[in-house]
């Protein structure tokens, strides 16, 4: 028996979602948001997916941000708003209502996110307190995300917290001298 197996990629576009200007060109242009789904194929029939990856590109040189899924729920929202405004489905004054809607939840969703860190980022200060200053800013420039957002939080802290008191000490001398 001659059996027939292979993957197969399916690419799903959503629409514009919001008009950027790239760094390397002079237009603005809406990028796109799209997912492509890999599928395992038998005798060319897709059977199950095996990985899908969410994007939000420029349309014009196709560079990119990959998204998690949380990020693509909230901005396949606002394409789907924006393809049905183009279409003429809604009026502006719906759409903005909708995207001031999306963008009230994503701003209270991020802010509940931050604050959930901020908490948790407690239970790291002493870690923190051990680094030295080149730690701290190694842990905050290029290695950032491989740690736990709140260990980040807190080496935040802790690093302002420690320029400060050395900007403090530093001026310290000179408000003495001008007394």
């Amino acid at each position: 028996m001659f059996v027939i197996f292979g993957t197969l990629q399916i690419t799903t576009s959503f629409g514009p979602v919001e008009q950027n200007q790239y760094q390397n060109y002079n237009n603005t242009e809406f990028w796109q948001l799209n997912r492509l789904s890999k599928f395992f194929t038998l005798f060319f029939i897709p059977i199950f997916p095996y990985n899908t990856i969410y994007w939000y590109y420029c349309p014009i040189c196709n560079y990119g941000i990959e998204l998690d899924s949380v990020g693509f729920k909230s901005y396949k929202s606002i394409a789907e708003i924006n393809s049905s405004f183009i279409e003429n489905k809604i009026s502006e004054e719906e759409k903005n209502i909708q995207m001031q809607k999306i963008h009230n939840a994503l701003q209270k969703n991020a802010e509940t996110e931050r604050s959930k860190h901020l908490e948790a980022s407690k239970e790291w200060v002493e870690t923190v307190s051990k680094k030295n200053d080149a730690e701290l800013i190694e842990i905050l420039s290029s290695k950032s995300s491989g740690y736990n957002p709140a260990f980040i939080i807190a080496a935040e802290e802790k690093y302002k917290k420690r320029n400060l008191l050395l900007l403090e000490s530093k001026t310290m001398p000179i408000k003495m001298i001008l007394k």
